[in-house]
């Protein structure tokens, strides 16, 4: 079989209780490792279920920039 390699661009959106924005954004990146070899056994096994003949071998995120705020919750006075 061929290996082949893709790029592709994500966008995630975490939402985070915390104490504050600062600790929120410091457990940001904690979610968006790459996944385990449990989580893509699941994928190869589904793809094998849909008659699918490849294997994904690996998967690897790249964090291209720190987390942007988009909302907070925080009560004003």
């Amino acid at each position: 079989m061929n290996e082949y390699v893709f790029e592709v661009r994500l966008r995630a959106i975490v939402r985070v209780r915390a104490s504050d924005e600062g600790v929120a954004r410091k457990v940001v990146p904690s979610v968006l490792g790459a996944p385990g070899s449990v989580e893509i056994n699941l994928a190869n096994e589904n793809n094998v279920g849909q008659g699918l003949r490849a294997t994904v071998t690996a998967v690897d995120f790249v964090q291209e920039n720190g987390p942007r705020l988009l909302k907070d919750d925080v009560a004003r006075p």
